[in-house]
Parts: C-alpha cells; structure tokens; sequence
C-alpha cells in the first residue's frame, strides 16, 4: 500500500543555489514515512505504546537525477517493501509536480529497526504482527550494492562538533538528517552535481554534550575530476557512529 505526501519547498529547505540540500531533503523523506506509517497504525506513537519501542533509522541509500528547487513542488510515494528478520525496508519515489503532472526525478530506500527504549537495544517482536500483512507492497529498488566503509586512514579533512540540544530528536539522540548535516558541512563539492547517490549507513547513537568529529576523503578520476566523498564519523571514543559515501553516477 503506496501514500503519496506533497510539500511545497521553503527558503530553509534550500542552499545557494536554491536547490534542496541532501539533509532537508532526508528529513522530507522520513517526515513523509513517518505520516505514512501513523496513517496506517505502526507509527511511533502505536509502537511505543505496545512495544516500548522507537524506529531507527539504520540505513538509507537516495539517488536524484535532479534536485528539487525553492517552490518546486515535491511529492514523496512511499511504501513498505517488507520485513526482513531485523529490519523493515521502506522505500520511496520522488516526484517534482509541474502542471498536474508528476515527473520521476529521485529514488530511495530505507532500512529500519525496532529500538526498545528501556534496554537501547533491537526489539523485533513487533514485526511478527499480523497488521503487516495487508500493507505491504513488495517493489523493490534495486541500487547496487556498494564495498563496507571503513575509517579513513588519511582523511582530506576533518571538522569536530559537540553535540548540542538542537541536535536531538524525540529518541534524546542525535536525530538521523543531523549527522548527515555534519557531514555535508565538512565537504559539500558534490551536493550541486547530478545524477548523484547518497548512501548512508547509522552504527552507533550519540547524545548530548559528546563530542564527535567527521573524516572526509576525497576521490578524483584520472582527469581530476571529484567522483565521490566518503565520510566517517567517530564518536569521542573513536568507534563509528556512521559512515556515507556520496558519489556521481
């Protein structure tokens, strides 16, 4: 079962260019799936309620053939793909509507667990529930699968930041388009050149007052020409918290 949420594009949602920065465009997304899973009784509230659980985000892979500018007008289409032991896959079509008619103009998909808020570790229990029968739509997307990121040996640069209160989400972690936004601020050369894939994978929750720092490194073709970014961000304590890879393609 597909719903399909439109949004009229804002001044903060947009970059100098006046095209929508890949965070705000990943908090449209998750605003979008989050209305459609309310919509259909699984959403935070109900989970919390019967599970004691949260929704994590764990990972999430967006391909755009252009991105959407100030006033353009966005429909997000998403749907449950299924379940899949520890995880339930969302995905997503994006669309720009230009005189009542929708043109294709990104893709992406998501990959969600159950977080119990007492133990802040996996719950699955709820995915044997029988309401998920009738909502699942079984399209797929089928993004190429890219080599496991690891640390960056000899980051490009790198930019510390501490977590603060604007930084957190209704989990008291550092909400998920945040750690993208770290990210983007420590290198955005490719964020104004499309097609362009973002893949993000989220390992580790950080919390208010810790300190984290993002590692970039650059990769060039054999002409110069900047092909990719990959990121890493490391907790206080050295371990990762998440790692992207942002490529042309």
């Amino acid at each position: 079962m597909r719903t399909r949420h439109k949004y009229i594009l804002q001044y903060a949602d947009v970059d100098a260019s006046r095209h929508i920065r890949l965070s705000d465009l990943e908090k449209y997304l998750l605003e979008a799936g989050g209305v459609s899973a309310n919509q259909m009784g699984f959403g935070t509230d109900d989970i919390l309620a019967r599970y004691n659980c949260a929704w994590v985000l764990i990972h999430l892979t967006i391909q755009m053939d252009y991105l959407p500018k100030y006033l353009d007008e966005m429909v997000v289409e998403t749907w449950v793909e299924g379940n899949y032991h520890m995880f339930s896959v969302r995905n997503y079509n994006l669309y720009i509507r230009k005189d009542g008619e929708d043109f294709l103009v990104g893709r992406a998909a998501s990959s969600w667990t159950l977080l119990n808020l007492t133990t802040r570790q996996m719950d699955t229990k709820a995915f044997n529930d029988a309401q998920w029968d009738h909502i699942i739509d079984p399209t797929k997307h089928d993004f190429p699968r890219i080599p496991r990121l690891q640390k960056i040996e000899n980051p490009t640069t790198t930019l510390p930041h501490t977590i603060h209160y604007s930084d957190l989400d209704y989990n008291n972690h550092c909400n998920s388009c945040k750690y993208l936004q770290f990210m983007l601020n420590a290198d955005d050369k490719l964020t104004t050149i499309y097609p362009i894939r973002l893949d993000i994978n989220y390992v580790k929750e950080v919390h208010k007052d810790e300190r984290i720092h993002v590692d970039v490194l650059e990769k060039t073709d054999e002409q110069g020409n900047l092909q990719s970014i990959q990121y890493c961000l490391l907790a206080d304590d050295g371990e990762i918290s998440c790692t992207a890879l942002l490529q042309h393609v």
